[in-house]
């Protein structure tokens, strides 16, 4: 097998012909640049006559590709072990076509950033390219089976996309190490070049391969072709995305180098690479792994004889695999290996949650199993810089990432995402917990401290607050004191009873919310030790919009232990609603006060029931929507003496002289202002039909005249006294448990006499 850094490539005859056969392939788009070139006139000529357009672009790639990639362009580029594998390329006609299709995307996917969207678009080209290779065209229109296909096939690209996305998110969140990565070296032009290799793996998954090829699949999508085809079809896609982004043809060069040196890693019989760890590795979110705060593993575990990898590590001790996570999610011992291989991608990550507390360096291990009994194991060492600083919710509302709905200008931000409209914010008050991580350990540092505080009110919602980082002031209203950590017998890192486990006292998805304190012991002897605790909750106090604001601070490991400088930061924007809701009933029918209601006088009408249902606005220079403005609902009941408590009927009620039947979701008065409106300003609650509601009809027992068939109702010619109940609620969630600012039960007397007929 020859080096896969074989400096002598560009000297090979079969490498030198697949190149004049690419020169000559795309010397005529490079001639016709020319051409355009000539004078400003030509170049406009051309531009008005031939607008470019997405079939071109198409177009030129299809040109280029079937120019360039001939039978026997296939065939040099594969080494010697992938000739005698694969033969001619007329025994693998599908395959070669398929390939063809992998050249075009991937030069068309990155010719130029491209959102989701629009990768999803040259996705939809793909599809229709292969299903045409493989003699099924697509309809036209596609046929409802082709739709769930392809619309399958997007799902997986939004799977294997999301974790891109998160990163860039956290990237615009927690930008702190950028500028250091830059200054280092680690940050250059090349930076992300190959993000879009793990998408291409994913797009070769069996999965993927049968909404792909369609009712090809059982014929040509498993098998030992099917697997080498994959592997060829993934090194199509990454020279055909190198090619897009090379802009010189010394660039493209590099690109077929590295397109021969994959081809040939295809067809060696077992591959085991874990690719070189940072020299500090950092923590990495994975949204699709339920939020999983892991270490990334990279490298390729392929080859012709491939069967499987498995991945375990030591931490100085045995070799384990309880941390590991596997690309698609799947941990031991459900699933202690992977099927599925791996080129210059993810193999897997290491929970962090699952490693033994201020873990700095651990050992992984890569073993490779083929057929025949081919096995093969590579380790790493990685030094570890576990960054777990993150909020996740605020009074277990959990947190959610987007653009801020109260700037009307590009502003992403953390935000407490609405119970009810995701789309919205939600408000929260009471005594309530922050969810989340303030961790950082490793690389020659450890965490000092974290702290946590409140910045804002922001008047009118924006601009939000900008704190600066500060070991020593960052300011703002405190959630707690400084939480230390100094590993002294009052600040341990871990701590616990004798005879009982040690628990680490650091905070990883847990309520930051935390102070140190003790745990009591009875053995040998009552005493205590120091622990973390998160008992206490968050006085959530005045209402406003805020942000919420972590730090954690660390620290040279080695003494004097400075300097002392933030390790990260994360912020969510919150909504603090603490202002009561306001109740009263004023009025029913004619009475004020505890007086008496004919119930003669309301046959064929109904009686008025008015009061106030109302809430104050968080931010009254605020625009009115939610959570700013969270007003939930009133309810009306009644109750006669001695009896139960009965529910008003929905075409009761009437907000503000609204239709009969409107919902009760409205404030009453329906007034936007800062203070809550008046007696005077009550307006319509309810339009209660009271006499359906109470008129018990003619003494069904005449020896107990006032004893009616329903125990609610009053017989005509009696008397009783009735309680109506008021109910008003907002939709801010209080406390941890999701209760809401309410007033009520709000009472109102009054002496019912039934006279109808008299």
């Amino acid at each position: 097998m020859a080096d896969l850094n074989d400096p002598t490539l560009t000297q090979n005859q079969d490498f030198q012909a697949v190149l004049n056969t690419f020169l000559a392939a795309y010397r005529p788009i490079l001639e016709h640049e020319l051409r355009v070139s000539e004078s400003a006139a030509t170049l406009i000529k051309e531009s008005q006559a031939h607008p470019p357009t997405c079939d071109d672009e198409i177009a030129i790639a299809v040109t280029l590709f079937e120019r360039f990639f001939t039978k026997d362009v296939a065939l040099r580029v594969l080494p010697v072990e992938g000739r005698q594998i694969l033969g001619n390329p007329d025994q693998w006609e599908w395959c070669y076509r398929r390939i063809l299709c992998c050249l075009i995307f991937g030069w068309l996917v990155c010719r130029g950033p491209r959102t989701f969207r629009g990768f999803a678009y040259y996705l939809y080209q793909y599809w229709r390219c292969v299903r045409q290779a493989l003699g099924e065209p697509v309809s036209a229109p596609p046929t409802v089976e082709e739709q769930r296909d392809f619309s399958t096939l997007v799902k997986i690209l939004a799977t294997a996309y999301a974790p891109t996305i998160k990163d860039q998110i956290k990237d615009l969140e927690y930008p702190i190490d950028i500028p250091k990565e830059i200054i280092a070296g680690a940050i250059d032009c090349n930076v992300d070049n190959n993000a879009a290799a793990s998408l291409f793996q994913r797009l070769c998954s069996p999965e993927a391969s049968r909404v792909l090829f369609g009712k090809s699949f059982e014929q040509i999508g498993v098998g030992p072709l099917a697997r080498n085809c994959c592997c060829y079809c993934v090194a199509a896609l990454e020279f055909g995305c190198c090619l897009g982004r090379a802009k010189t043809l010394v660039e493209a060069l590099r690109c077929l180098e590295e397109f021969f040196l994959q081809l040939r890693r295809c067809f060696q019989p077992l591959i085991a690479i874990i690719d070189t760890p940072p020299a500090c590795s950092s923590l990495t979110f994975v949204a699709a792994c339920s939020n999983l705060s892991g270490i990334e593993i990279d490298g390729t575990a392929a080859g012709a004889a491939f069967t499987s990898y498995t991945l375990s590590y030591s931490v100085g001790g045995p070799i384990i695999n309880d941390a590991v996570v596997y690309p698609d999610c799947s941990r031991p011992p459900v699933n202690p290996s992977s099927g599925t291989p791996v080129n210059n991608g993810v193999l897997g990550y290491l929970d962090v949650d699952l490693l033994p507390p201020a873990t700095t360096t651990v050992t992984v291990y890569l073993d490779v199993y083929g057929s025949g009994g081919l096995h093969l194991q590579v380790s790493a060492v990685f030094n570890l810089a576990i960054n777990a600083i993150q909020i996740t919710a605020v009074a277990t509302v959990a947190a959610t990432v987007g653009q801020d709905p109260f700037n009307p200008s590009p502003s992403i931000i953390k935000m407490v995402q609405n119970v009810s409209n995701p789309a919205f914010e939600q408000s929260v008050g009471g005594l309530i917990s922050v969810t989340g991580s303030a961790y950082a350990f490793g690389c020659g540092n450890q965490m000092t401290q974290y702290q946590l505080s409140e910045f804002g009110p922001a008047p009118g919602a924006i601009p939000l607050p900008a704190p600066t980082p500060s070991p020593t002031a960052l300011g703002g209203n405190p959630l707690i004191a400084p939480v230390i950590y100094d590993n002294t017998p009052s600040h341990p890192w871990s701590s616990g009873c004798p005879l009982s486990p040690t628990t680490p006292n650091t905070i990883l998805n847990g309520d930051l919310v935390a102070s140190w304190s003790t745990e009591l012991c009875l053995f040998p002897s009552p005493h205590t030790v120091p622990k973390i605790s998160s008992i206490n909750k968050w006085s959530s106090g005045t209402s406003g919009r805020y942000v919420i604001f972590l730090e954690v601070d660390e620290a040279p490991i080695t003494p004097p232990h400075t300097p002392v400088v933030p390790a990260g930061e994360d912020q969510i924007t919150v909504w603090i609603d603490n202002y009561p809701v306001t109740g009263l009933i004023t009025q029913v029918g004619n009475v004020v006060g505890c007086g008496d209601l004919h119930l003669k006088d309301y046959v064929g009408t109904t009686a008025p029931v008015l009061g106030l249902a109302w809430d104050y606005p968080i931010d009254i220079t605020a625009a009115q929507k939610l959570p700013n403005d969270n007003f939930g609902s009133y309810s009306l009941s009644y109750q006669k003496n001695g009896g139960s408590m009965r529910s008003f009927l929905a075409s009761d009620y009437t907000p503000n002289g609204a239709p009969a039947g409107t919902s009760p979701t409205v404030r009453v008065p329906n007034l936007w202002q800062a203070t809550p409106p008046t007696t005077a300003q009550a307006a319509l609650l309810a339009s209660w039909d009271i006499v359906t509601a109470l008129d018990g009809g003619p003494p069904p027992d005449p020896n107990n005249p006032c004893v009616p068939t329903n125990p609610w109702q009053l017989p005509r010619g009696c008397r009783c006294a009735y309680v109506l109940e008021l109910v008003v609620g907002d939709t801010t969630w209080v406390g941890d448990g999701g209760n809401n600012n309410s007033s009520g039960p709000i009472l109102f007397a009054v002496n019912i006499i039934n006279d109808i007929g008299t």
